[in-house]
């Protein structure tokens, strides 16, 4: 047995002194043809080692590659993806028997990367073995020591117009040593700048301490600045983040958030970042926009790709002009005077369609230019290009202007339906800031159903089809208004029959059938205690600009011996409002009947459901135009015939 035993030792000892004899005179340079057609077939792209392949065998060998190349697509812009002068590390062997990789050292030499898109889209780093499993933190090996030297990386994006040059460092212990990024360049056109300043590696690797990480980053006017912790870097888990943003619009943080955002003033943003789940979480977000205060939280993921993003703002004092971006409007305050009053920059259909969100927006300290609101509030869904707004609400004192706004962008030319309700608006509040408000009174209802095709506010208006219907009942209107129009306007429609400061208003009805753009009145009447006032004509939305005549007849005829028609006409910006002293109406004799001048009466029937009482003076109104509207007898026969009078 002591022989055999002997013998055995001896076999081994000779094997191992074999194997290490072998191993130190071995050409390692054998293997790079293996390894190099190894990687290639997993990545199905052209690796290759052509550099001498050395290893100095220990229990911790160091392994030295040099000359490395990865090819790059067959679209890139160059043939190499990647290449490194010289790759050197270290294992401990020891720890790799226990299932742990461990790097005493690493160094890489004048590594020089190129990450790129294809005119598609594609990225140049999606091998055709990828796959979506998730990495675990362990998995990254233990790094006691790494020095990058002249390193740099290279990111090309054609679609956006976008190139960044940046350089990496790092050396020293690991654990004393942070990781370094910096880089300049273009992003979408605009000057771009980045700096990360992340924690050791051994922070990174070790799972009981969070890994901190410092980011500032400017493009353009655009800046960000993150600080904080993950506890999970690689898979960007449990974030503590503190983030500071502010640019000179929303719109060019689209780019970087997937989401398409509307043109705003400059901007200035501090949060709280966190996650759960597939969600990102900005809490405690507050700060400007405008001359407008933000607050609330924001809640951001990319389920399957697609950037889904949910909002929940409120404003202590808003200021209107900061939102007009919205709608297609200039926000910039040194916009010049345009002469046109609709917006017509376009809206992108395709970008409509690109993200999903859910943002409510509330406010009740509003500043507005001309028209006061006590109360803002909406809701914005987005859906696959389908956006609804609804509500979408404006609290007037007791009044209230709601609508459901409807815009489907899944095709090229954006479909438009909007239904808004006008109710119980006072006319004084309209006029709160005008010398005109305490001789006008008034309540105002109405209703406009639109449908529409057109990708700006001015194709939608331009191109609509509709109903638009005001109402307004016990009402008064400062004869000093009126009087701004011109003294023979006033004249001429019977405003300055008596020394009153104002003029009394039993009711209007105003009535617009809109075809293409084009609203013409079906019927606009203004009834006074002394006159009626019937409003004949068009307002032309595509070339905004209006034709409307204005006809008064007096109740009764002893009040004055004629009356002549006021034209208004010209563009809606500045119209031109005169009387036409080319026709005088019949002298003497009373009004036109209103039956005459509300037909068809079937257009004002459905504002009986508005919410107005029996006493009111528009309801009576209608009534009294019922009666007005009966068949004439058959004599005489210069009274005209219903067909007629449904024909005027």
């Amino acid at each position: 047995m002591q022989q055999i035993l002997k013998w055995v030792g001896i076999t081994l000892l000779v094997l191992v002194v074999a194997i290490a004899l072998f191993l130190a005179f071995f050409d390692w340079n054998k293997l790079r043809g293996p390894i190099s057609s190894q990687v290639s077939s997993k990545l199905d792209r052209r690796f290759e080692i052509k550099g001498d392949l050395d290893v100095d065998l220990a229990w911790t060998p160091r392994i030295t590659v040099n000359d490395i190349e990865l090819a790059n697509t067959d679209w890139g812009s160059k043939p190499e993806m990647m290449t490194l002068d010289r790759l050197q590390f270290s294992i401990r062997l020891l720890d790799l028997l226990k299932g742990d990789v461990v790097l005493p050292e690493i160094h890489l030499s004048k590594l020089d990367a190129l990450l790129e898109k294809s005119a598609k889209g594609k990225g140049n780093w999606v091998f055709k073995t990828d796959k979506k499993d998730e990495t675990d933190r362990t998995e990254i090996p233990k790094i006691d020591n790494l020095t990058l030297e002249d390193s740099k990386l290279v990111y090309r994006d054609p679609t956006t117009d976008t190139e960044l040059n940046l350089t990496a460092s790092a050396a020293g212990a690991a654990k004393e040593q942070g990781v370094r990024l910096q880089g300049r360049g273009r992003f979408e056109g605009e000057r771009f700048t980045l700096k990360v300043q992340g924690g050791s590696l051994l922070e990174l690797w070790e799972k009981s301490k969070p890994y901190p990480v410092d980011l500032k980053m400017a493009a353009g006017d655009t800046k960000v600045a993150v600080e904080g912790t993950f506890a999970d870097p690689v898979q960007l888990q449990e974030p503590k983040l503190s983030i500071d943003l502010q640019g000179d619009t929303l719109a060019k943080l689209s780019p970087f958030i997937g989401v398409p955002l509307a043109e705003t003033p400059p901007y200035k943003f501090t949060g709280h970042v966190t996650r759960s789940g597939e969600q990102w979480l900005i809490n405690d977000l507050k700060g400007n926009m405008g001359s407008s205060d933000i607050a609330g939280h924001v809640a951001y993921s990319s389920p399957k790709d697609r950037p889904f993003l949910k909002a929940d703002i409120k404003s202590k004092r808003l200021d209107f002009k900061d939102l007009v971006g919205f709608i297609g409007a200039d926000p910039t305050p040194e916009e010049k005077e345009k002469p046109r009053i609709f917006p017509d920059k376009p809206y992108d259909p395709e970008a409509m369609r690109s993200a999903d969100g859910d943002v409510s927006f509330y406010s009740d300290n509003i500043i507005t230019p001309n028209l006061p609101v006590d109360e803002f509030k909406t809701r914005l869904q987005m859906d696959h290009g389908k956006l609804t707004l609804d509500p979408l609400n404006f609290r007037i004192d007791i009044g209230q202007i709601t609508a459901v706004i409807q815009l489907d962008a899944s095709k090229d030319i954006i479909a438009t339906k909007a239904d808004v309700k006008i109710r119980k608006v006072p006319l004084r509040r309209l006029l709160a800031d005008t010398q005109f408000k305490e001789e006008s009174d008034g309540m105002f209802f109405g209703q406009i159903i639109l449908d529409t095709t057109g990708n700006s506010v001015a194709d939608m208006l331009g191109r609509g089809n509709g109903d638009v219907t005001l109402l307004m009942e016990q009402g008064r209107i400062s004869n000093l208004l009126i009087e701004l129009a011109g003294l023979d306007v006033a004249e001429s429609l019977g405003f300055l029959l008596t020394k009153d400061k104002s003029t009394r208003i039993r009711c209007i009805i105003g009535n617009f059938k809109v075809n293409q753009g084009i609203m013409k009145t079906a019927p606009f009447v203004i009834d006074t205690t002394d006159t009626n006032i019937n409003i004949e004509g068009h307002i032309d939305l595509r070339q905004e600009t209006a034709n409307l005549r204005l006809k008064a007849s007096p109740k009764d005829p002893s009040i004055l011996s004629a009356r002549v028609p006021v034209d208004v006409s010209g563009p809606l910006k500045s119209p031109k409002v005169m009387p036409d002293r080319t026709r005088l109406a019949i002298k003497g004799g009373a009004s036109v009947a209103l039956g005459v001048l509300l037909t068809p009466i079937a257009a004002i029937i459905p504002w009986i459901e508005l919410g107005l009482g029996d006493d009111s003076a528009c309801y009576a109104m209608i009534n009294e135009a019922k009666s007005d509207d009966a068949p004439a007898p058959p004599k005489p026969a210069t009274r005209k015939s219903p067909a007629k009078r449904n024909g005027k």
